[in-house]
C-alpha cells in the first residue's frame, strides 16, 4: 500500500483492473471504427452517384434548340464539379455519423452485457 494512494500496488500495475468497468475491449472498438470509415466511404459513393445522375454538364435540350434557332443566343452549360463534391461530402458525413451512432450504442450495450455477466456468475463461488 502506498501512503498517498488507497489502492493496492497490484491494481496500479494492472491496466485492466484500473479501467472503467463499462470500457469496451479494443477489438470491437477497432471493428466499429472500421465500420464507420467503410460507411463513410459508401455514403460518399452514394452521394456522388445521386448528384452525378441528376447533374448534366450539357445544356438542356430547350437551350440547345434555342441556340440553333435564335441568332446570337448562347446556350449556357454549368459545371457539376461543385455539386459533385458537395454531394460526396454530404453523403460521407451523413453515413459516417449514422454508423457512428450505431457503433457507440453497440459498444455501450456490449459493455453492459459484460458487467451483467459478472453479476450473474455462480453465486456459490464466493
Amino acid at each position: 500500500m502506498n501512503d498517498d494512494d488507497d489502492r493496492p500496488t497490484d491494481e496500479l500495475l494492472d491496466p485492466v483492473a484500473a479501467s472503467h468497468p463499462n470500457m469496451p475491449r479494443r477489438g470491437p472498438v477497432y471493428l466499429a471504427f472500421g465500420a464507420v470509415v467503410l460507411a463513410g466511404m459508401l455514403g460518399a459513393l452514394i452521394g456522388y452517384g445521386l448528384v452525378g445522375a441528376s447533374c448534366s454538364e450539357r445544356p438542356p435540350r430547350l437551350q440547345q434548340l434555342l441556340a440553333g434557332a435564335v441568332r446570337g443566343y448562347h446556350a449556357h452549360s454549368r459545371s457539376c464539379t461543385v455539386p459533385l463534391a458537395g454531394g460526396t461530402m454530404f453523403g460521407a458525413a451523413l453515413a459516417a455519423v449514422g454508423a457512428g451512432v450505431v457503433a457507440v450504442l453497440m459498444l455501450r450495450a456490449m459493455g453492459d452485457w459484460r458487467i451483467n455477466d459478472r453479476h450473474f456468475e455462480d453465486p456459490g463461488a464466493e
